[in-house]
């Protein structure tokens, strides 16, 4: 029974001696939620396909995913391109180039054009994947050169 008595006093002391050497200090936890709005960059293409040098017009259609924080304004603006003369876009061949047009809206009612242009594609986010349909028109003379044609065009979004 001594034993018993002396292993529990030991024991005893044991925790005491542990809970006398403690510290206690806060961690502060925080993060800081921003709004965004993003252009999904993969598969941004709009192409017209082959158009016979004697078709006068051609279009063609794509769409440009966006995510923007919910009941977030958004301003998607499309620069003139890299080889743009003035305001004009235009395709590029290496020697000849083919004027075009983008739109957007409704059927494509409405041109496009840079940020604070007047002519950005403007809405509000919905905090998912949203399409922006895009078209583009063109005019060939019969006289235009065969080959490939390609132009880059940047979008910019903010909000």
């Amino acid at each position: 029974m001594r034993y018993i008595i002396a292993a529990a006093i030991l024991l005893l002391s044991i925790q005491a001696a542990s809970a006398a050497n403690q510290d206690t200090a806060e961690l502060t936890i925080s993060v800081n939620v921003v709004e965004s709005c993003h252009i999904q960059s993969a598969g941004n293409t709009l192409s017209f396909g082959n158009v016979a040098q004697d078709a006068g017009t051609a279009s063609a259609q794509t769409s440009i995913t966006l995510r923007c924080s919910r009941d977030r304004p958004y301003a998607l603006g499309f620069d003139y391109g890299r080889h743009a003369q003035g305001m004009q876009r235009q395709m590029d061949n290496g020697s000849a180039q083919i004027a075009y047009q983008l739109y957007a809206g409704n059927a494509g009612a409405r041109p496009v054009g840079p940020l604070n242009s007047g002519a950005e594609v403007r809405g509000v986010g919905n905090g998912k994947d949203e399409q922006i349909p895009v078209y583009g028109s063109l005019k060939l003379d019969s006289h235009q050169p065969a080959g490939q044609y390609s132009d880059v065009v940047y979008m910019t979004i903010a909000w």
